[in-house]
């Protein structure tokens, strides 16, 4: 039973404390600080703590001031009164955690095994995308095979728009309903992929020792689509 009101909310003192008061059924301070084995002043304030949840109440007796245990379904009554608590202050508790959800977030990453597991976190996560980057470099770097990445990505019906460099390893990406690809030339030394969706971009560095950024910001990722549009724009098919 111990254990039980431990992870109902209860310290080791306070859920020790109610069970002597249940079993004496009344007994003053002192008498509740010697079968618990505490000093007098702990025992005052676990018992003060027990009376504010409603667990006991007290009785005088002979000028003497005797804690009695509260019939022990006031525990659910307990909890109801918490929960309820809880909901009525839920909606202004998810404000503020929105506001801290909202704030920027960056994580960094190194090596070609871990850059692997984000593209296959990419996939997992976005439902539409945009890329611009290299396809010969990201080739080249990464090794991850573009038609493994393009399989999975249809799949799971996944809508791409890709800007790539004018080369022969990017004209050979396939179009089809799920996929949209235009070329800039000015991308073709482009040491650099970036992966748009959601409320995330991606940064993945391909030069040196491979390592990628993942950035979660709203006002980053809208940044980026505003730059993604203009080069769309800007781009041949």
């Amino acid at each position: 039973m111990l254990s039980e009101l431990i992870q109902y909310g209860l310290s080791d003192k306070e859920a020790n404390t109610y069970l002597v008061c249940l079993k004496t059924g009344q007994a003053t301070a002192n008498r509740i600080a010697e079968l618990t084995n505490s000093a007098r002043s702990t025992t005052y304030d676990v018992l003060e703590r027990l009376k504010s949840l409603g667990l006991i109440t007290t009785c005088v007796i002979d000028n003497k001031i005797h804690f009695i245990a509260n019939t022990p379904d006031v525990l659910l009554t307990s909890l109801n009164e918490r929960k309820h608590i809880i909901e009525g202050i839920l909606p202004s508790l998810n404000e503020i955690y929105k506001k801290v959800e909202d704030k920027p977030y960056a994580e960094v990453f190194q090596g070609k095994v871990a850059i692997v597991k984000i593209l296959d976190e990419i996939l997992d996560t976005a439902k539409t995308l945009k890329v611009i980057g290299s396809q010969g470099n990201a080739l080249e770097k990464i090794g991850y095979h573009p038609e493994k990445f393009r399989m999975k990505r249809l799949n799971r019906k996944i809508m791409i728009r890709q800007i790539l460099e004018v080369s022969k390893e990017s004209r050979q990406v396939k179009s089809d309903k799920y996929t949209e690809v235009r070329f800039l030339k000015s991308l073709n030394e482009s040491k650099e992929a970036v992966f748009i969706f959601d409320d995330c971009v991606y940064h993945l560095i391909l030069q040196y020792e491979i390592s990628a950024i993942k950035i979660r910001s709203k006002d980053h990722t809208r940044s980026m689509e505003i730059m993604f549009d203009e080069l769309w724009r800007r781009a041949s098919k």
